[in-house]
């Protein structure tokens, strides 16, 4: 049985996908829980020109990214925050501190979850900060903290 997917099901498949399953699940679960639905041809078309779409918006992110990947590599971002005599830091470096910096460079592209950080960052010093900006597209950028004047 064919089922057109309404919203993602686990270990079946994702949202607008078609998929094959046995028809006692198909019915009795996936269309009994308007989790998806049986496909007619018109279904199928606009299912497949969204696929299209989806995955031309995709390739341009992509694009994107792989841009702003290389421009991440050799960045050295630095940060000010008020510190005591001994170079421990009033609080921690946030991600949202280092998303602020680079969206101000890069135009808003970057969101939060992009930005890892190791471990909490608390003293002045260098440290290498791991973004992920796509599945399989990752960089480092130095990030160098110093005391507020």
């Amino acid at each position: 049985m064919q089922i057109l997917l309404k919203a993602n099901v686990d270990k079946v498949g994702r949202k607008g996908d078609i998929v094959a399953v046995s028809e006692g699940y198909g019915r009795n679960f996936l269309l009994k829980r308007r989790l998806g639905i049986i496909p007619t041809a018109q279904d199928i078309a606009v299912n497949k020109s969204n696929l299209a779409k989806k995955e031309a918006l995709e390739q341009e992110k992509i694009t994107l990214f792989q841009t702003i990947k290389k421009d991440l590599e050799d960045y050295k971002l630095t940060l000010e925050f008020k510190s005591n005599e001994d170079g421990h830091l009033f609080g921690a470096v946030k991600e949202s501190d280092i998303l602020e910096a680079l969206n101000a460079r890069f135009d808003n592209v970057l969101n939060k979850s992009m930005i890892h950080i190791a471990s909490p960052i608390k003293a002045i010093g260098e440290y290498e900060i791991d973004i992920n900006l796509h599945s399989n597209i990752k960089t480092k950028i130095k990030l160098y903290v110093q005391a507020k004047k």
